[in-house]
């Protein structure tokens, strides 16, 4: 049974929260808008990975007061 990696998904939400602040910085330059975008379509599969992997093995998180378990 695979352990669902909840410090995992912490720190990738805190990556997409400064990603969030560099698009913001980026916004008038496409070429660095577009590296941010690419590194956010990666954290997200990233997600994706993690729950598909939670499921395959039967196991579902359970969140609950902002902590999963």
């Amino acid at each position: 049974m695979t352990q669902f990696d909840v410090g995992l998904v912490h720190r990738l939400a805190d990556q997409v929260e400064g990603l969030a602040s560099n698009i913001k910085k980026h916004v008038n330059s496409p070429n660095e808008l577009s590296e941010d975008i690419k590194q956010l379509k990666s954290i997200l599969n990233s997600f994706q990975t993690i729950t598909n992997s939670s499921e395959n093995s039967g196991t579902y998180p359970i969140a609950k007061d902002n902590d999963i378990r």
